[in-house]
C-alpha cells in the first residue's frame, strides 16, 4: 500500500537537500535572506532516513530475504548508475573534471571508500548509510526475526544509546551509523505506531529517539552550517521536532492526502534528484556565471535539475527499471 503523504514528505526532503547546496552555498551570496532558511536544508537527509525506516520495515514484513535484496539492489543501483554518469558528463562538459574509469567503476558499486576511492559526489555518503540499513534488515529477515521488532529494535537503541555515551562499541559504525540510527529508529517506530497503535514500547523508544535526535541534530549543526552558533543549532533541533510531529501526525492517520497524479511524480523525481543536483548542478552555475548573474543560474540550474530528474523517473525508472524489477521478483514469489 503506498502512503501518498509521504511522497510529498520525500519530495520536500530532496528539494531542501537541493536548497542547501545550490543556494546557501558558503561562497554565494546569492540570496542572502533566502539562505538564512536554506541552510537548514541538510535536514532532509536525517528525514529521508526517518521516511527509510518506515518504508523499508514495512516493505521488508512477509517477504523472503532474496526478494527483498533485489527489490532495494533494483530501486538503489540503476538510478544510481545514472547519477553518477551524468555528474561525470556535466562536470567534464563545464567543468573540465575528467575521472578515471576505476574511480568511476568504484563508484557504481557504492564500495568506493573500501577500494581507495573518494566519491564523486558527496551526497553518496548518505546512500552507504542506506545500504548498511538495507543490510542490517536484509540479515534480520534471513535469520527469521525481522517480526520481533520490538527485540531488534531494543538491542538497536541500546548499542546506540551506549556509542552515544561511551563511544562503545567502536565497531558499530561498520554496521549502521550510530549518530543517524536514531532517525532510522524513529521511521520503524512510527511504522509500528501506524500499525499497532502506541503502546508503552512504543511511547518509550519514540521518547529514546527524539532525545538522541534531539542531541545529534544539535551537534552537526556546526557541520553543515559555517560558524553555526547556540541559535542556528536550536533552529535545528526545531526542524527535527516539527519531523516527529509530521510523521506522527502520518502514522495516527491525521496526515493523509489523496492519491494524485502529481503527488507520486513529487514522490517518484525524489531519488534521482538528490542524484544528480550536487556536484553536476553547482559546475553548471559556476559555468554560466560567466554570462548571467548567479541568482539567475541557480533558479534554472534547479529547474533543470528538475526536469532532468522527471526524464531519469519517466524513461529509465518507469519504462526500463519497473519492468524488469516485476519480472525478477515474480520468480521469487
Amino acid at each position: 500500500m503506498r502512503i501518498v503523504a509521504l511522497d510529498i514528505v520525500r519530495f520536500f526532503a530532496a528539494l531542501s537537500v537541493v536548497l542547501y547546496h545550490l543556494v546557501s552555498r558558503p561562497e554565494s551570496d546569492a540570496y542572502p535572506l533566502l539562505s538564512e532558511v536554506t541552510q537548514y536544508g541538510y535536514l532532509g537527509v536525517p528525514l529521508f532516513f526517518m521516511i527509510s525506516g518506515f518504508v523499508i520495515v514495512f516493505s521488508a514484513m512477509n517477504r523472503s530475504a532474496m526478494a527483498f535484496a533485489l527489490s532495494r539492489f533494483m530501486r538503489l543501483y540503476p538510478t544510481l548508475w545514472v547519477g553518477v554518469v551524468f555528474t561525470v558528463f556535466v562536470t567534464w562538459m563545464f567543468a573540465d573534471n575528467s575521472h578515471s574509469f576505476l574511480h568511476v567503476m568504484s563508484n557504481l558499486t557504492l564500495l568506493q571508500s573500501y577500494l581507495g576511492f573518494m566519491d564523486i559526489d558527496g551526497i553518496y555518503w548518505t546512500l552507504k548509510a542506506e545500504l548498511k540499513f538495507y543490510l542490517c534488515i536484509f540479515l534480520l529477515i534471513q535469520f527469521k526475526v525481522i517480526e520481533k521488532i520490538s527485540v531488534w529494535l531494543s538491542i538497536w537503541l541500546l548499542l546506540t544509546v551506549l556509542h552515544t555515551l561511551f563511544g562503545q562499541p567502536f565497531f558499530m559504525g561498520w554496521f549502521i551509523s550510530p549518530s543517524y540510527s536514531s532517525f532510522f529508529m524513529a521511521g520503524v517506530v512510527f511504522f509500528l505506531i501506524k500499525e499497532h497503535g502506541m503502546s508503552r514500547f512504543n511511547s518509550f523508544v519514540l521518547m529514546a529517539t527524539f532525545i538522541l535526535s534531539s542531541y545529534y541534530g544539535f551537534i552537526h549543526t556546526e557541520q553543515f552550517i559555517t560558524n553555526a552558533g547556540l541559535w542556528q543549532k536550536m533552529i535545528s533541533v526545531l526542524f527535527i521536532w516539527s519531523f516527529y510531529g509530521v510523521f506522527y501526525l502520518l502514522s495516527t492517520g491525521r496526515f493523509t492526502v489523496k492519491q494524485r497524479n502529481v503527488f507520486l511524480m513529487m514522490g517518484g523525481i525524489t531519488y534521482p534528484l538528490y542524484l544528480i543536483h550536487n556536484v553536476a548542478g553547482k559546475a553548471i552555475i559556476d559555468y554560466c556565471m560567466n554570462t548571467i548573474p548567479e541568482s539567475v543560474a541557480i533558479i534554472l540550474v534547479v529547474l533543470l535539475m528538475l526536469f532532468v530528474a522527471w526524464l531519469i523517473h519517466a524513461y529509465v525508472e518507469n519504462r526500463l527499471i519497473t519492468p524488469v524489477k516485476k519480472h525478477v521478483l515474480s520468480l521469487f514469489k
